[in-house]
């Protein structure tokens, strides 16, 4: 206090009161599991509860709607009817608890695990991510091909749907070059390469090959001359082609190879099936000087011609014709200088009419869909830019624009081109417009020239499709300038378009660095040659060596020039030597070719529910490793195991069953996998009926495999083992990723297996090995570059590379891998199911609960813990109490699915399966401040569908309704105040039909639930659906085994830790001991007015506080309380008294 100088009144407060600060009521803790990213309540937005970001966050709610804004909706699935799923593992069963609690409450803490529900909703493929924004999709389902097959019989064209080839597993040596696999197709059919870029064309021939349409092989499959089996000869003569063919002897083979020896560009052949001689040409342009290009020309000799019954004259060969619409061939006989054989092919290049629509699809991120790109066909590029942009020669293109070219290698068309001897073939190339001028630029910065060397350029032109007529350009001196120079001196931006001594659109120019730059400043096409007298434009840095190979674009390279490329192999430009080179702004398409839409691998740590129940790869030990089931049993089901609800008596092709043979029930999916082996001398077991002794017998049958047996060579391992075979693990186009699964019956007989498969070492032979990784109805997470040389290095030596493997080297495995997610039980055994599904989001939880140190620390004052819908989280949940110092009280759930019977709620309660953690099979876990009640009830979800629920969405309302008209001490039970409000109805799901059932908690039952301290809910008539039950799972007998006192107990650490923290450094004398004290006594006094206690005690002074304790600088505060009990047990005793014995008994 300040002293006064002056007379006055100086005033102080000085604050002696003290109170226990007021409660915050009914607070609990939700641990939900949801899917994520959901939509907000308003479904404006994202409920930012969801996202991964803020997931394992402790949200403090007080109200419903700020739990739907920050957590979304409940969601309850249903089927393709609308019917509820009920106790679906999925079903977000703690956001409807808390949404429940808080339409009486306004204060509770929710925190969401990271795992996405969404992810484990279940697919019978695996899941993708969406495509990156501007990916091109070929999208081969929407696309027409526009391929007519030619009748010479029947004077018509006929469309022909060919194969599509999209996996490497369909050609020959298992890469995109590859040809198509015999075993594609039937003779006759048509197929398209599409895994490679240059989707080429193909024809299956009568011998069972396939030919590339149009080549060399293709033209010599198909006869232009046909002469019957049985016809005889003599040794007479004939002219084919003005060449004088004798036959060697009377049969026909001996005229075939008489043709074949001596005609060129014409073969003959005996038909190894039909006897009949067949006559071709081989399609190349060199042909007869006389009949023309690709004919063959016959002529009477001295009668070999009139044996064989050929007229003479000139037939033509077989023909592959690319041309648009408008140019329909005309090879009816009526035509005679274009008369074709039979299987000709004209390919239609514009859509009308069924020709080709070859459909591109861009993907757009902000659309979140493909849109199609045209995509005419053209055969060059400067045709693309002449019938695309034709005024402007390229400067009206747009970047992105797109065009395919057929007949890549510009091969030569017509018969006008006889100095290439090359057939035109069937292929088609995607391109897109890159914009701009065409410009290359030189890497090279002094280059140096020979004067008068030469080279020559053409360009493409406005209003032009050829390219122009090439211009020489002749160098003047030695140095860069010369060369600009001399290009720019032959350059006339306005000669007329039919200039062939100028070049119109050209410019040269050299950087300040030395480089040389070339332009067509319209952004269309160059091409160039060096001439006869040196190599200038190699001098000058442009040259086959510096320029990308010709329908491809290598983006990282550091020596090759930008928008430089080889002229194409078949140019007719360059006929006698492909030395010549281009500028162009079309570059190669990169997209996806598929019948399905593109998508991306999924992101690292994506689940995926696998729902195939059908899809089991099964290995078996051989003593050495684990191998295929065919490999190590081969007369076994060729198909491998089989599936069905009852026994199979044959293998699934029809044969007798054999010793080994597998079976899996699929009547008892909840207990999947029940697998069973085939034993011929399997023990039987059966009852004689006429004495009911029990008979032993031996026989044929299939005998239950023990899921729990992983040490015998009757057992089965559960485990991860590969997803490819060995055909298939290599990643061969560098695509990455997993790549696709192989097939259950490719992977039967074959032995691969991935380096993190189980040790063979570990286990004995005849042990099956079920392979997790590829089979179904179970759970996995994807992993990025899983198998890779940094995690299993070198190769070769024990210890490196895939050590599982005859320690090969991984570097050419795809790198990433699905790995289950869903791990085994405690015996071994796999998870598979529903159950499945549920490990994963309960281990999620349980991580959550162990290592979230937010949830421990005191700021967070909740009082009462829940995970809704999750038994197996009760031990976490008191761990988390215990270290907390038992400052809540945990509410434990029942599972769904457990029967209303007394014995089945005993058994559960006392754990007589011998469960190892708390769950759906058993209660392990015991505590003074756990309650656990019984059954589920049925309510309805925010939209008003009805929905099953665990018991404690209805105790925590209860709780909260109890402490909002009474106390925590008063037992939230009985017809006052454990009234439950938010169910219709209680029971338990029926595990066989999925059904709710509603059921009656009778006395009986309840009096096996007090036994074993499980809390019933039930129905009274006239009071509703109650808690029937205060009691704790405690092991021991003692006050704390009820409800009210382990609450009151949980409300008196919170308070009195906030008594006594303000004393906290205070003097430890006799003052702050009867302060302390004081303070105390108030508050136990103040509950003992409110029904809490019988009597307390409070000792705080130097009996308890000896010397030792105060040196120590400790401070005790002992108490002694006697909680009030809960009345259970109501005894009325009724006496019948005789008339008139009452009254004399109170005289």
């Amino acid at each position: 206090m300040a002293n006064l100088t002056s007379p006055g009144v100086e005033v102080s407060v000085i604050n002696e009161s003290f109170y226990v600060p007021s409660d915050a009521g009914t607070t609990p803790l939700f641990i939900v599991a949801s899917s994520q990213d959901k939509k907000n309540g308003a479904g404006d937005g994202t409920a930012v509860g969801t996202t991964t970001a803020n997931a394992n966050t402790a949200y403090l709610i007080s109200s419903q709607r700020e739990l739907t804004e920050t957590f979304g909706d409940p969601k309850f699935y249903t089927d393709a009817s609308g019917n509820s799923l009920n106790g679906y593992e999925l079903n977000e069963y703690g956001l409807q608890a808390a949404y429940s609690f808080l339409g009486i409450a306004n204060r509770a803490f929710v925190l969401r695990a990271n795992v996405n529900t969404a992810e484990l909703v279940g697919s019978a493929s695996r899941p993708t991510s969406r495509p990156t924004d501007g990916t091109y999709w070929f999208d081969l389902a929407s696309s027409v091909y526009g391929l007519f097959e030619w009748s010479k019989t029947d004077q018509k064209f006929t469309a022909v749907t060919p194969t599509l080839i999209t996996s490497l597993n369909d050609l020959v040596g298992g890469v995109s070059t590859g040809i198509p696999k015999t075993s594609v197709g039937v003779t006759g059919d048509y197929a398209i390469n599409t895994t490679h870029v240059s989707n080429k064309i193909y024809k299956k021939t009568a011998s069972n090959t396939w030919v590339v349409l149009g080549s060399t092989d293709w033209h010599e499959s198909l006869p232009i001359i046909t002469v019957a089996s049985g016809t005889t000869v003599t040794t007479k003569n004939m002219k084919v082609n003005g060449i004088t063919i004798t036959s060697g002897g009377t049969a026909l083979s001996d005229v075939a190879t008489a043709i074949g020896s001596n005609v060129t560009n014409v073969s003959a052949s005996v038909n190894s099936i039909t006897g009949d001689l067949e006559i071709f040409h081989n399609g190349k342009a060199l042909g007869d000087s006389t009949a023309g290009t690709n004919t063959i020309r016959f002529e009477e000799g001295n009668g070999l011609l009139a044996e064989l019954g050929i007229t003479a004259g000139t037939f033509n060969g077989v023909k592959f014709l690319q041309d648009k619409h408008t140019n329909r061939p005309t090879w009816d006989t009526a035509a005679s200088s274009e008369d074709r054989p039979n299987g000709s092919v004209w390919f239609k290049t514009t859509s009308a009419n069924s020709g080709a629509n070859l459909v591109a699809k861009l993907y757009s991120t902000s659309s979140g869909s493909f849109s199609q790109v045209a995509s005419p066909l053209h055969r060059t590029h400067n045709s693309a830019i002449f019938n695309l942009d034709p005024a402007n020669g390229g400067t009206g293109l747009s970047v992105g624009d797109l065009y395919v070219q057929f007949n890549i290698t510009e091969e030569s068309m017509t018969a006008a081109d006889a100095n290439d001897s090359t057939p035109n073939v069937g292929n088609f190339q995607f391109f897109r417009y890159e914009g701009g001028t065409t410009k290359i630029t030189s890497k090279l910065t002094s280059p140096s020239f020979t004067s008068s060397e030469t080279f020559t350029i053409s360009e493409s032109r406005k209003n032009q499709e050829a390219m122009s007529t090439p211009v020489t350009i002749t160098l003047g001196g030695t140095g860069a300038d010369d060369f600009v120079a001399a290009v720019n001196a032959k350059v006339d931006p306005d000669a007329a378009s039919t200039t062939t001594t100028k070049l119109i659109n050209i410019k040269a120019s050299k950087l300040t660095t030395g480089e040389i730059v070339i332009e067509h400043l319209l952004g269309g096409e160059i091409r160039m040659f060096d001439g006869e007298f040196g190599t200038p434009l190699a001098d000058a840095g442009f040259s086959q060596t510096t320029a990308h190979a010709y329908g491809s674009f290598d983006a990282t390279s550091t020596t090759l020039i930008d928008n430089l490329y080889d002229i194409p192999t078949g140019a007719t430009i360059d006929s006698s030597a492909n030395t010549g080179i281009l500028a162009s702004n079309w570059k190669r398409l990169s997209y996806t070719a598929s019948l399905n839409a593109p998508t991306n691998e999924p992101a690292d740590g994506t689940l995926w529910y696998h729902t195939a129940t059908d899809e089991v790869d099964i290995l078996a030990h051989n003593g050495t490793t684990f191998i295929g089931y065919l490999n190590a049993y081969s007369e076994t089901d060729p198909n491998g195991p089989q599936f069905s609800a009852t026994a199979p008596t044959t293998q699934s092709d029809g044969t007798a069953l054999v010793n080994n043979d597998l079976w899996i029930d699929t009547s008892d999916l909840e207990n999947y996998p029940k697998l069973y082996r085939y034993n011929t001398a399997a023990t039987l077991s059966s009852t004689n009926t006429s004495n009911q002794v029990a008979v032993t017998t031996t026989g044929a049958a299939f005998e239950l495999v023990d899921k729990t047996d992983q040490t015998t060579e009757d057992g089965i391992v559960f485990a991860d083992a590969r997803l490819h075979t060995t055909a298939d693990k290599a990643d061969s186009l560098s695509t990455g990723g997993a790549g696709d699964s192989s097939s259950i019956k490719d992977l039967l007989s074959d032995n691969f297996l991935d380096p993190d498969a189980p040790d063979p070492a570990n286990f004995p032979q005849g042990i099956l090995l079920f392979n997790t990784r590829r089979s179904g109805y179970n759970v996995k997470e994807y992993k990025n570059n899983y198998i890779t040389t940094t995690k299993y290095p070198g190769s070769g030596s024990a210890g490196l590379g895939n050590i599982r493997q005859s320690n090969e080297s991984v570097a050419t495995y795809f790198p990433d891998r699905w790995v289950t997610k869903s791990s085994n039980n405690a015996d071994g055994s796999g998870s598979f199911g529903r159950k499945a599904q549920r490990k994963v989001i309960v281990e999620q939880l349980k991580s959550e609960i162990d290592t979230n140190q937010a949830i421990r620390e005191d700021q967070r004052g909740y009082n009462v813990i829940a995970v809704p819908g999750y038994p197996e989280l009760i031990a976490n949940m008191i761990n988390l109490n215990t270290d907390r110092n038992n400052t809540a009280f945990v509410v434990g759930d029942t599972p769904l699915r457990l029967e209303g019977t007394a014995t089945a709620i005993t058994n559960y309660a006392n754990n007589t399966a011998g469960a190892l953690d708390n769950g759906e099979d058993g209660l392990v876990s015991s505590s003074e401040y756990l309650g656990v009640f019984y059954p589920s009830g049925r309510t309805t979800d925010n939209g008003g569908k009805s929905i099953v629920v665990p018991p404690s969405h209805m105790m925590l309302r209860v709780l909260a309704n109890n402490d909002s008209i009474a106390f925590p001490w008063f037992a939230p039970s009985g017809t006052r105040r454990g009234v439950v409000d938010n169910v219709t109805a209680v029971g338990h799901i029926d595990a066989s039909t999925g059904e709710f059932q509603t059921i009656s908690v009778t006395e009986s039952v309840r009096d096996s639930m007090h036994e074993v301290k499980i809390n019933p809910i039930t129905f009274f008539s006239g009071a509703g659906i109650v808690n029937f039950g205060n009691l704790t799972k405690t092991s021991g007998s003692s006050a704390l085994d009820r409800i009210n006192v382990s609450r009151l107990a949980v409300y008196l650490r919170t308070q009195l830790d906030a008594i006594a923290k303000p004393f906290i450094f205070e003097p430890n004398d006799e003052l702050t001991r009867n302060e302390i004290k004081q303070a105390v006594e108030s508050f136990l006094l103040e509950l003992t007015g409110q029904r809490a206690l019988f009597d307390f005690l409070v000792v705080c002074d130097e009996t308890n506080n000896t010397p030792t304790r105060i040196d120590r600088n400790e401070l005790y505060v002992d108490i002694a309380i006697e909680p009030i009990k809960s009345v259970e047990f109501i005894y009325i005793p009724l006496r019948i008294k005789n008339t008139g014995e009452i009254a004399k008994l109170g005289q």
